[in-house]
């Protein structure tokens, strides 16, 4: 666990415990959500969606490509030195796992755009099952004295996606969403003491 802030940066992983800290919180139903929010700010987000500020999910999407990315330069070499699958085998063994990769991505972004930390955490495994399958396949073409520029191009994907998750986008979006679930939620606890 000590590993991770390094792996992921400082940012991405002082959001994630913030975030596991709040989930244990709404899990418990605890009333100290309701420091973290006020009568005005619950007000704010019970507005219509069309007045609220416009929230870029630009970082977001561009985890998209660089996610694929790196999957596909992980993908492709393996399935390379398979060389008895048929062609359709082939294309099959390349299409429903890139299938899933864009499920999985989907699912996590819808999760982080609703304000869960799972959100996070999708992107977080996402990132390191795909880390670990690069360096386990740069050892294996070492070993086997292969050309290593197809993993030089997920590593660099692997990089650009570090670089978003600490980006300032990616954290205000991250927020913003965070708070927004928040107020919903403190607004469901005020509104429930009020009525007992």
């Amino acid at each position: 666990m000590r590993s991770l802030p390094l792996l992921t940066g400082s940012i991405f992983y002082d959001l994630l415990q913030h975030g596991w800290e709040i989930e244990s919180a709404v899990a418990r139903h605890d009333t100290s959500l309701l420091k973290h929010s006020t009568p005005e700010l619950e007000r704010y987000f019970t507005c219509p969606a069309g007045e609220f500020p416009r929230q870029s999910a630009l970082p977001v999407a561009t985890l998209f490509p660089l996610f694929l990315v790196a999957f596909a330069f992980n993908l492709l070499p393996f399935l390379h030195n398979l060389q008895v699958l048929s062609p359709s085998l082939h294309a099959l063994s390349f299409f429903a796992p890139s299938l899933v990769m864009i499920v999985a991505l989907m699912t996590a972004s819808v999760l982080l755009a609703r304000g869960f930390t799972a959100g996070l955490a999708g992107f977080l495994t996402l990132f390191i099952i795909l880390l670990v399958l690069t360096v386990l396949q740069g050892l294996y073409q070492l070993l086997a004295e292969g050309r290593g520029w197809t993993l030089s191009i997920a590593v660099v994907a692997l990089l650009g996606c570090r670089m978003v998750f600490n980006s300032r986008g990616f954290v205000l979006f991250v927020i913003y969403c965070r708070t927004q679930r928040l107020a919903t939620l403190a607004r469901k606890m005020r509104l429930k003491s009020r009525e007992e």
